[in-house]
């Protein structure tokens, strides 16, 4: 369905997704959420009290921006944002000032809102031009962007145990991106889906466990993003503990404590099931919607690989 009424209400939602993304919600937020069925239910503490959830959710942990997922340099404002920033530029969109990079999933949910409300207004209007340009951009945005890389970032957040908000925030995405594929029914992009690092000599201070460890923290060539949070369930269920670090420092330390506490096959096996977990989810939103499979199905690639690779 594409008439005014449901286009407003998609408009209203993904801006109030994206909000709660951006930061803390706000007295008028926490107001404009409570309102929204979706909602609702998880908004039940006062809005001052999210803020160190929100810090250890998007802070510390699972960082909520598309180039993080879709390069190599698992740094901000790389290519993969300069892309973002582009799309925004050719539709006369000005991200607020108020995060990190450009391609902040937050920014990315206003930026489909303002196209779903441009969308809106047009039908109203009845000025079918307008109402084409903002669909079909919003369809190019979605599969170039939202629909590329934001289950994989909503499992990270569920794998969390975090605050109830958080968690229904990172399912309500999903769902939300889904209904705008079955809406909108994108063409995927038939570039290059991630932007590679150049090839270089390995340093001579560069052993297997690092090239092992890199491949594993950078989410476009694992197939699964491990924050800080994994890492520290994964030394828990190996019975010892290890220090807060970097996502590197944590996973080699991981490694090397697993080693000596002769625990190494252990990790592997917890990592196996950990990737196979996640791919039998991608799966699923795959099983339930065929429009997720071009968008998916790479990352269940990336999970095999890598699997392969962790019990050589």
């Amino acid at each position: 369905m594409n008439d005014t009424a449901d286009l407003v209400a998609r408009q209203t939602l993904a801006d109030v997704i994206g909000r709660l993304l951006i930061a803390p919600p706000s007295a008028q937020l926490w107001a404009e959420a409570v309102a929204l069925p979706e909602l609702a239910t998880v908004m039940t503490d006062q809005p001052e009290s999210l803020a160190v959830a929100y810090e250890q959710t998007f802070g510390r942990n699972v960082y909520p921006y598309e180039s993080l997922y879709r390069d190599e340099e698992l740094m901000l404002n790389t290519a993969a944002a300069d892309q973002v920033a582009a799309f925004y530029a050719t539709c006369g969109f000005t991200p607020p000032q108020t995060v990190g990079a450009p391609d902040h999933l937050g920014i990315e949910f206003l930026f489909l809102a303002r196209l779903i409300a441009t969308e809106a207004a047009a039908l109203a209007d009845g000025d079918s031009r307008l109402q084409q340009w903002a669909h079909q951009h919003a369809a190019s945005f979605l599969g170039n962007h939202l629909a590329v890389w934001v289950p994989v970032w909503a499992h990270a957040v569920q794998r969390i145990p975090g605050h109830p908000l958080y968690q229904t925030l990172a399912t309500l995405a999903v769902e939300f991106i889904e209904s705008e594929l079955e809406r909108l029914q994108p063409v995927p992009s038939s570039s290059r889906s991630y932007i590679p690092l150049a090839t270089s000599a390995a340093s001579p201070e560069t052993d297997d466990l690092n090239t092992l460890i890199r491949h594993l923290i950078t989410p476009v060539r694992a197939g699964i993003f491990f924050s800080r949070a994994d890492c520290s369930q994964l030394a828990r269920r190996l019975g010892f503990s290890i220090p807060i670090g970097d996502r590197f420092t944590m996973m080699r330390t991981l490694f090397e404590t697993a080693g000596e506490f002769e625990q190494a096959d252990g990790l592997i096996v917890a990592l196996q099931e950990m990737m196979s977990a996640e791919a039998q989810r991608l799966s699923m939103l795959i099983d339930g919607q065929a429009v997720w499979q071009p968008f998916l199905a790479p990352w269940i690639e990336r999970l095999e690989r890598s699997q392969r690779l962790i019990s050589t």
